[in-house]
């Protein structure tokens, strides 16, 4: 058994088993995160809970291979599986002690080629980050030396991954007269007993390395080892449950806490971007803009950036800190900036008008082209029609991207995926214009951001998942989105095309 977890005299053969837990899933949801986002919420203090009851989990063991559970089962699994004896000396990519459910190990199983040898830096050159002190931070990720746009920094197996929302931690039994809090905390506490679980089953250096973690929910009622997993884990967007009936607003996922990405501070202008590989079980990230050799790498623990510095700072409540980046720092500036960014972020839509049979620009509320009144029996007038409004909403398209691209390099956004969503955008406006007008030739400039998007397609778009492989579905299809609206609308009128 994976390091004495559950041994049993009639194991089976010991390089291929692991521990599992069973467990029925409860039927209690708290929403942990909004809590510290509260006033207060992170220093909510420690209920006594005397009287309460952990049945605990059925548990057995099984082979690493097996995934014939359930629905409702959720398991202790190490990820990719490990000999009994193995040292990170002996699998250097490491592994990770996972608590799941059922599906989610058939989903991690199930991916074509898993596991892959997780890919490195170029071995011919110095490692690219350092750990060191953070000066107000406590430890950070630093350049140790100049690295590239797009450069494969780091890509790790995380050392323990968890549900985002508990809902399978073994039976509760509490006395009647116990409040809500109380409640929650000895939820809390059996989570923490899960927890110790899947800790003690780590490698001595990855438990060493994970008690270090920063730990920002001391006093809010997390165990210490809860704590450290719900303040250092970035989301692995790949192994989503269904949502439970029972919980029907409520999306389970899971969370990764790693010995070294763990580390990397937050920015509200970051200069990295991550996403997460299945082959490989890892995490990758890389450089988003050109870092400097010293220069701390940062990313963002919040979603959207453009909104103003007191939304962001009420974001980032729940991990315990006020952010000090430029962008925080100087919000008069900064915020009007981002809201400019914002409008333009928009999707550039054109809804048909039938009343002059023209286009409107839903941003702009300007009718595109002009009227097509007597073009129904002529298709060559039609087909100029056509070719006017296809090229004048690419125009449109390329130079709304263009001006929020050079708003987004001047306050700091183009280490942020929305800056790669508009080189995008530049080149799916000359795809536009090209169907309206064949062979057309752009200027440098123009010229010179299709082929950066290009090579953000091939740098940021390089990891296989779930999202990954949903654009990949999408391929083909971009181009004719424009001409294939109209001719359906046209079709709804009844025009002769």
């Amino acid at each position: 058994m994976k390091r004495g977890f559950l041994k049993k005299s009639n194991a089976l053969d010991k390089t291929s088993t692991q521990s599992s837990s069973v467990v029925p899933g409860p039927r209690l949801f708290i929403d942990l995160k909004a809590q510290s986002k509260e006033a207060g919420g992170l220093q909510r203090g420690k209920v006594d809970v005397d009287g309460y009851e952990h049945v605990g989990q059925e548990q057995r063991e099984m082979d690493a291979s097996f995934v014939e559970y359930p629905e409702d089962v959720w398991v202790t699994t190490t990820q990719p599986a490990q000999r009994v004896d193995a040292t990170l000396a002996d699998v250097p990519d490491g592994w990770a002690e996972c608590f799941i459910s059922g599906a989610a190990k058939r989903a991690i199983l199930s991916v074509p080629g898993f596991p892959e040898a997780i890919p490195r830096p170029d071995p011919a050159r110095p490692l690219p980050y350092t750990i060191a002190e953070s000066p107000g931070k406590g430890t950070g990720m630093f350049a140790a030396r100049d690295i590239e746009w797009g450069e494969l920094i780091l890509a790790e197996r995380p050392m323990l991954v968890i549900p985002t929302t508990f809902r399978a931690v073994g039976g509760i039994i509490c006395p009647p007269d116990f409040t809500k809090d109380q409640v929650q905390q000895a939820y809390m506490n059996a989570i923490e007993s899960t927890m110790e679980t899947l800790v003690n089953r780590m490698p001595m250096e990855y438990q060493e390395a994970y008690k270090k973690l920063w730990n920002c929910h001391e006093n809010d009622g997390s165990g210490p080892l809860f704590g450290i997993a719900r303040t250092n884990g970035f989301g692995i967007g790949d192994y989503d449950e269904p949502t439970d009936p029972a919980f029907p607003d409520t999306k389970n996922g899971y969370s990764g806490t790693f010995k070294n990405l763990s580390r990397i501070n937050h920015s509200c202008r970051p200069n990295v971007d991550r996403d997460w590989d299945s082959p490989t079980f890892s995490l990758q990230i890389r450089a988003s803009k050109p870092i400097k050799k010293g220069e701390e790498i940062t990313i963002t623990y919040i979603g959207n950036l453009t909104d103003p510095a007191s939304a962001r700072q009420r974001e980032l409540a729940s991990y315990g800190f006020t952010c000090a980046c430029e962008a925080c720092s100087n919000p008069e500036v900064s915020d009007p900036r981002s809201k400019e960014i914002k409008e333009l972020l928009k999707p550039p839509m054109l809804i048909f008008n039938p009343m002059n049979m023209g286009w409107t620009n839903t941003r702009t509320g300007k009718v595109a082209g002009t009227s097509m009144r007597g073009l129904t029996d002529n298709r060559k007038d039609f087909e100029d029609w056509m070719s006017s409004m296809t090229n004048d909403f690419g125009r449109n398209t390329i130079e709304s991207s263009i001006k929020g691209i050079k708003l987004m390099e001047e306050e700091g956004l183009d280490g942020t995926s929305e800056y790669g969503e508009m080189l995008g955008r530049v080149k799916g406006g000359c795809n536009t214009m090209n169907m309206g007008s064949k062979g057309k030739n752009f200027d440098q400039e123009i010229d010179k951001l299709v082929k950066k998007h290009e090579q953000y397609e091939k740098y940021f778009k390089s990891a296989r998942n779930a999202s990954s492989r949903k654009e990949q579905s999408k391929d083909g299809r971009k181009e004719d989105l424009v001409m294939s609206s109209l001719l359906t609308q046209m079709q709804m009128m009844n025009v002769r095309v």
